[in-house]
């Protein structure tokens, strides 16, 4: 604050010690205007927080993702979706918290994760920590999103090494293209022109005869991130064909998904889980048979035998996640990691 100066009788000068110094009064008032600021943006921080903090919430709630979320319409869903996220974004950029080199939150359609960035590196340890694979592999990514993994690879690659982002949501492979860029031009995006009821309605082929644009055994590991959670049996079934084809020999596949467990269904209809697939069609399970791409499970047995036909290791390692109400696993899904043989 600025010093007061004792009263003095006219015409005499004030000493030097009670003279106001410009430059600490400059100080003072910067440090009122900062504190100012900060006690502005207190309650905003606060109100994006609480927003963030429900959002997390309601996704982890059954009644939510399995009841009111296929209910709605496809375009409702995605429009409350942005108009959600919007003014969550606008207050990140009013706080200073937003990062240009991460995607729009309104424009994020995948997961639900409070740090883009730091997802994204978890999302790669746990791949390395369960493959072999190292800054020289090449890596393909189904179902890339808006570059959650992608975001990671720049510092993670090294020369020898590369990586393939797939999807089939324009608006994410348009953005991973503009902003996702590794110091030794190996990092790539494709488009993926397929159908999908939830995610690609306006796509021109079908799933089940779509040939993945790569050459034979390119790659030292596919990742798919929920992907198998939005795809029909025959569609899965093509994928993992076309993931055999692509991988090198002894290459590994890396699928994180729902499977249907004894153990798992026990958990799930007893309530304890956080997704409740109500409708057993042999094979899989769905949410809705109204949308049954918003959610889809795996029979166990089914799985392994697709990964069987394919050539890849049988049984395959299946490291349970926490969805079904399990008090501990690797990841909130299960994550299926099998060999090409």
């Amino acid at each position: 604050m600025t010093k007061h100066i004792k009263p003095r009788s006219a015409g005499i000068a004030p000493s030097a010690d009670t003279r106001s110094d410009p430059a600490s009064a400059g100080k003072a008032v910067g440090t009122q205007r900062r504190s100012l600021g900060i006690r502005m943006k207190q309650p905003l921080l606060q109100s994006v927080s609480a927003v963030e903090r429900l959002r997390i919430w309601l996704l982890k709630q059954a009644w939510f993702n399995s009841g009111l979320m296929p209910a709605l319409p496809r375009q409702l869903r995605w429009t409350l979706r942005k108009m959600y996220l919007a003014p969550v974004g606008l207050a990140d950029r009013l706080l200073g918290r937003h990062d240009p080199g991460l995607p729009p939150k309104a424009q994020v359609f995948t997961g639900a994760p409070l740090d883009f960035a730091a997802s994204g590196r978890s999302t790669l340890e746990t791949i390395c920590s369960i493959t072999d694979v190292n800054p020289s592999s090449h890596f393909l990514d189904v179902g890339c999103g808006i570059g959650r993994l992608a975001i990671a690879m720049p510092d993670f690659l090294d020369a020898n090494g590369g990586y393939e982002g797939l999807d089939i949501v324009p608006e994410g492979i348009e953005w991973c293209k503009q902003h996702i860029v590794g110091p030794h031009g190996n990092i790539h995006f494709t488009l993926a022109d397929v159908y999908n009821k939830e995610y690609n309605p306006k796509g021109s082929r079908q799933p089940a005869d779509y040939r993945f644009p790569y050459e034979d055994e390119t790659f030292d590991v596919a990742i798919l991130v929920s992907v198998f959670n939005h795809m029909l049996p025959m569609d899965v079934d093509r994928y993992v064909g076309e993931i055999a084809r692509v991988l090198k020999k002894n290459g590994r596949i890396c699928a994180s998904c729902y499977v249907i467990t004894p153990e798992s269904l026990q958990l799930m209809t007893s309530g304890r889980g956080s997704v409740h697939f109500k409708h057993n069609l042999g094979s899989h399970w769905i949410h809705s048979n109204k949308v049954p791409e918003l959610g889809i499970a795996y029979d166990e047995s089914y799985l392994r035998g697709i990964y069987s036909k394919h050539g890849l290791s049988d049984p395959p390692d299946i490291y349970f996640g926490r969805w079904c109400g399990r008090p501990t696993g690797l990841d909130a899904q299960d994550v299926v990691v099998a060999t090409k043989l």
